[in-house]
């Protein structure tokens, strides 16, 4: 792993720029630039990892007071993967996970996290046909973060009633179990009820 552990300027762009504009209120800006993060401005090429988790735990507070922290960086996870889409970069990776489907997804794990960032190693570990347990060596402390853009890649590449569970997070670390169906030709074209699935999936547990 790297020594110094960075977020890529397309990551920031992806949920900060993309995923959430327009939704930023002026509290939340101010808090974000007094952080290290002026999104009205230039971005830089990178910012450090602990600065990337202030910068999700404040979008966080901010847009989801009225839920568990948990819960509401489940699903800013997931706009995360709205905003990279609309990314040049977001785009061919989005649609590589189409060609792929989940198993192969999954196994690509390493590559497509890498593309924002320097530092994401993964290990997959297959229980079933449709049932792993995905180990990522640094997620922070907020592994519900990375669980919706699981949830949201793996509904991109073709699955159905996603279920992302983090077990084990020992602050750096963290362990998902993952499952899920195949979804059907009919239902698995990119976008058909994304929006929809993200809202009857409420909590991390009832995916």
């Amino acid at each position: 792993m790297a020594d110094e552990l960075l977020i890529f300027e397309q990551t920031i762009e992806a949920l900060f720029l993309r995923a959430l504009a327009g939704r930023l209120k002026p509290d939340c800006k101010a808090r974000l630039r007094h952080a290290g993060l002026d999104v009205d401005q230039k971005l830089k090429p990178a910012y450090a990892f602990q600065s990337w988790m202030t910068f999700l735990r404040i979008a966080t507070e901010e847009l989801y007071a009225d839920l568990p922290v948990d819960e509401g960086a489940f699903k800013l996870g997931e706009l995360y993967i709205e905003g990279f889409r609309e990314t040049m970069l977001g785009r061919a990776v989005l649609s590589l996970l189409r060609v792929l489907g989940p198993r192969r997804a999954l196994s690509r794990a390493t590559q497509s996290f890498r593309a924002g960032n320097n530092y994401t190693e993964s290990r997959l570990t297959e229980l079933g046909a449709t049932q792993f347990e995905l180990w990522m060596n640094e997620v922070g402390s907020l592994p519900s973060f990375t669980a919706g853009i699981i949830h949201a890649g793996l509904r991109v590449a073709g699955a159905q009633n996603i279920r992302v569970e983090p077990m084990g997070h020992d602050g750096h670390g963290c362990t998902y179990r993952i499952s899920w169906k195949e979804a059907s030709v009919s239902s698995s074209v990119l976008g058909s009820g994304d929006s929809k699935a993200s809202k009857r999936a409420g909590s991390i547990n009832s995916l």
